[in-house]
C-alpha cells in the first residue's frame, strides 16, 4: 500500500521513512494529475532534488529497502544530479515534476522509472544519461519531455541498460535537435516505441536516434507518431536488433531530406521487419531508406503499407539488402511525388521465395516503369524465385522482360549488338523461346510452295521427264516448294519439274534464293537457340 502525504510530518522525513521500508510515498493521491496540474504544484508538494541524490548516495538512508526511492505527484526543486553516482538502490518517480530535468551521465543505477512525468529545461537535455547503466531498465511510460537543446531531449548515448527500455505512450517534443538520442545503446532486452508514443525533434541526426544501437530484444514502435521537418524521423543506421522490428499498428513517420525520413543503413534485424499499415512520408527525399540491411527472417512491407518519398534516389530505397524469409509488398502505397520512375530501388534486393502479394505482371511493370535505372540482378532473383517454384513459364516472361528493359535502357555495347538482341527477341524471345524460330521457318515453307502452286508458266517438265515442256502437276509443284523452302531436305521433284526461262521462271528463280536464305537463317536460329547459343540475359 502507498504511504499518502501525512500533513504532520515534513516530506523529507517521510520519504526517508519510505525508503527504509520500500513504500510508496504518494504525494497525490486520487487527484487528477496532468500538465496543468503539476505547474500549479507549491511548496507543499516540493522534494529537494539533492535530497534525492543524498538518499541514493546512501548518506540519508543507509539501510534502504531494496525497492528503493518511490514517490509520486512530487515537483523536485532543482536539477537533479546523478552524474557519476553508483547506487545501491533503484529511482522510482511516478507522475512528478522536474522543471530542471535529470543529468544521469555515467550513473550506476539498479533502475530508472520517471513513469508519467513531466520532465523539461529551458536550454539544457532535461535528461542526460548518456553512458548510463541500468541494471532493471529505463521507463519513461506516459512521461512529457520537453526541450530546447540541439544535443537532444532525452539522451541515452552510450548507455547500457539491463533490462527493457520502454517509452510507450511518452510526448517528447524538441525543437532544437532530437527527442530521442539513443546513438549506441546497449539495451540487454526490448526497445518499447508504442501505443500513442509521440516524438518530434529537428536536425539531420533523427528525431528518434538509435543509430548503432544493440538491442537484445526487439523494437517495438507499433503505433508510434515520429515527426522531423529538418532531418530523419528514425535514424536506426547500423542498428541491431536480435528479435523483430515492428512498424505497423498506425506507425507514422515524417521526415526531411535526402537522408530518408526512415533510415535502416546497414542494419541487422535477427527475425523480421514489419511494417504493415505504417504510412512514412518525405516530400524531398526516400521514404523508407534501408540501403545494405541484413534481415534474417521475413519483411513485409505491405498489408496497407504507404510510402510517399521524392527525388531521383527512390521513395522505398532496397539496395544491397538481405532477407533470409519471404518478402511481403505492397506496390499500390509506394509513390515518388516528383519522378514516378523512381519508386522503389532494388538492385542487389535478394530474398526467399516469390514475393508475397503483387502478381507478376505487377512485379515486372514495377521493374519496367518504377525503378530509376535498368539493373539485371532485380529480374534474376525474382526469376530464381519462380524458378524454385517450379512456375518455368514465368521464368521465361521474367528473364524475356529483363531483355527488353535492357535493349530499351541501352546497356548493351554498339547498335549491331542491340540489332542482334531485337532480332533474337523477334524471332527466339531472346532464347527462352526457340518455337518462334519454326514458326518462321513453316512461314517460308508455305510461302514457298504457295509460288510455286501459282507460279503458271515458271516450272514445265524437264527434258528427265517423258511430258517435257508440259505444264507441271499441282503434286510437282508442292514438291519444288519443299525443295525451296526446306535447308537441307530434298524431294528431287526438281529432276521431273524446274524453274523456266520465262519472266515468271526468273522471278520465282530470285525469290527461290531469297527463301532458301530465309530458311537457313530460320534453322540456324533454331539450334542456337535450342541449344541455348543464343545469349540470354
Amino acid at each position: 500500500m502507498p504511504t499518502m502525504r501525512d500533513p504532520d510530518v515534513d516530506i523529507e522525513s517521510q520519504l526517508v521513512d519510505c525508503v527504509l521500508s520500500g513504500e510508496l510515498l504518494d504525494l497525490a493521491g486520487a487527484e487528477t494529475v496532468d500538465e496543468s496540474a503539476m505547474r500549479s504544484w507549491d511548496d507543499s508538494r516540493t522534494v529537494q532534488a539533492n535530497l534525492i541524490r543524498e538518499i541514493l548516495r546512501g548518506r540519508r538512508a543507509t539501510s534502504a529497502d531494496p525497492r528503493g526511492l518511490r514517490l509520486r505527484g512530487a515537483r523536485i526543486a532543482g536539477r537533479l544530479d546523478l552524474e557519476n553516482l553508483t547506487a545501491a538502490v533503484a529511482l522510482e518517480l511516478q507522475d512528478c515534476f522536474l522543471p530542471d530535468g535529470i543529468i544521469a551521465r555515467d550513473a550506476a543505477l539498479p533502475g530508472l522509472a520517471l513513469d508519467g512525468c513531466l520532465i523539461e529545461h529551458p536550454a539544457e537535455p532535461p535528461l542526460a544519461a548518456d553512458r548510463l547503466r541500468s541494471a532493471a531498465g529505463v521507463s519513461l511510460v506516459g512521461s512529457v519531455v520537453i526541450a530546447a537543446a540541439t544535443a537532444g531531449a532525452v539522451r541515452l548515448a552510450a548507455a547500457h541498460i539491463g533490462g527493457q527500455l520502454d517509452c510507450s505512450a511518452a510526448r517528447i517534443r524538441n525543437r532544437l535537435g532530437p527527442a530521442l538520442n539513443a546513438d549506441s545503446v546497449h539495451v540487454d532486452q526490448s526497445v518499447f516505441l508504442r501505443r500513442g508514443f509521440d516524438a518530434a525533434g529537428a536536425g539531420e541526426t533523427g528525431t528518434v536516434n538509435l543509430s548503432g544501437a544493440q538491442i537484445g530484444g526487439q523494437l517495438d514502435c507499433s503505433g508510434a507518431q515520429i515527426q522531423n521537418q529538418s532531418g530523419p524521423a528514425l535514424n536506426g543506421d547500423c542498428l541491431q536488433v536480435e528479435h523483430g522490428m515492428y512498424l505497423h499498428n498506425g506507425f507514422e513517420a515524417v521526415g526531411t531530406g535526402g537522408g530518408g525520413a526512415v533510415r535502416l543503413l546497414g542494419a541487422h534485424i535477427g527475425v523480421q521487419l514489419t511494417c504493415r499499415g505504417a504510412k512514412i512520408r518525405n516530400g524531398s527525399g526516400p521514404a523508407l531508406a534501408a540501403d545494405r540491411a541484413h534481415i534474417d527472417g521475413s519483411v513485409n512491407v505491405g498489408d496497407g503499407f504507404e510510402a510517399n518519398g521524392a527525388g531521383q534516389y527512390g521513395a522505398v530505397r532496397l539496395p544491397g539488402v538481405q532477407i533470409g524469409g519471404r518478402l511481403g509488398l505492397s506496390l499500390n502505397g509506394v509513390q515518388n511525388e516528383s519522378d514516378p520512375q523512381s519508386r522503389l530501388l532494388l538492385d542487389g534486393l535478394t530474398y526467399g521465395g516469390v514475393p508475397i502479394g503483387p502478381s507478376i505482371d505487377d512485379l515486372l511493370g514495377l521493374l519496367r516503369h518504377g525503378t530509376p535505372v535498368y539493373a539485371a540482378q532485380p529480374y534474376q532473383q525474382l526469376a530464381a524465385g519462380h524458378r524454385a517454384a517450379g512456375h518455368d513459364r514465368d521464368v521465361r516472361r521474367i528473364l524475356m522482360e529483363q531483355r527488353r528493359h535492357q535493349i530499351q535502357a541501352k546497356t548493351t555495347t554498339g547498335k549491331g549488338a542491340r540489332a542482334w538482341a531485337r532480332l533474337t527477341g523477334l524471332t527466339l524471345g531472346y532464347g527462352y523461346q526457340p518455337w518462334r524460330a519454326l514458326i518462321g521457318l513453316l512461314a517460308v515453307l508455305i510461302t514457298a510452295v504457295a509460288l510455286c502452286v501459282l507460279a503458271g508458266d515458271g516450272l514445265t517438265h524437264t527434258r528427265n521427264s517423258t511430258t517435257s515442256g508440259t505444264a507441271c502437276t499441282s503434286v510437282e509443284r508442292v514438291g519444288v516448294g519443299l525443295d525451296l523452302g526446306l535447308p537441307l531436305i530434298k524431294t528431287d521433284a526438281r529432276t521431273q519439274c524446274d524453274l523456266t526461262a520465262t519472266a515468271a521462271g526468273q522471278w520465282l528463280t530470285v525469290a527461290g534464293w531469297v527463301l532458301q536464305l530465309l530458311a537457313w537463317g530460320f534453322a540456324t536460329l533454331f539450334i542456337a537457340g535450342f541449344t541455348g547459343a543464343v545469349r540470354k540475359t
